[in-house]
């Protein structure tokens, strides 16, 4: 099956849309013109493009945590590692779900740059321009990011109260 690239030009990078037997099998971000702190623009809703995900290309854990996301972090909410981790059943899997995060074919789609830091630090990001564009991207949902990268503690979203809550929130995967 042929490869169709759909590439949306935004003020501050170029987001392409990779599209293989009519499934979302990758989103790329290129790296940013100007500096995205000079007048963020709203970000557009991708969350349309969630049905057409290829989730064969990722393992069931990986899912369970794009997944867990999508149902539970809106638009301008904020969630650590630690808490996606208990919400998908998996408490004191922060790393495993940092991980799982950082090699997200479908960012945007999977907005990972969502998930945070505990310690007030918005963290890495592994698409676009790294943790500028991670920035942006909050920024462009209308938190506020200071400029050494820290958010606003108020911002942060409680998925589940206790892990066994986690548990009967997220769907069941064999793995």
């Amino acid at each position: 099956m042929p490869v169709e690239t759909l590439v949306v030009e935004m003020a501050h990078c170029r987001v392409s849309k990779i599209i293989e037997g009519g499934k979302l099998i990758g989103i790329s971000i290129d790296g940013g013109k100007g500096d995205p702190a000079d007048g963020p623009e709203r970000s557009p809703d991708w969350s349309n493009l969630v049905e057409d995900i290829d989730w064969s290309m990722v393992t069931p854990f990986r899912r369970l945590v794009f997944e867990t996301l999508l149902d539970n972090v809106q638009r301008g909410s904020l969630v650590t590692y630690g808490e996606l981790a208990s919400a998908a059943g998996r408490p004191g899997s922060a790393r495993a779900v940092g991980s799982a995060l950082s090699s997200n074919p479908w960012p945007l789609v999977v907005p990972c740059h969502r998930v945070v830091r505990s310690n007030g630090h918005i963290g890495p990001y592994s698409a676009g321009s790294g943790i500028s564009t991670k920035r942006s991207l909050l920024v462009s949902e209308g938190l506020e990011i200071d400029a050494e990268f820290r958010f606003d503690q108020k911002n942060l979203t409680k998925i589940a109260k206790e892990a066994r809550d986690a548990t009967i929130q997220t769907k069941t995967y064999v793995f």
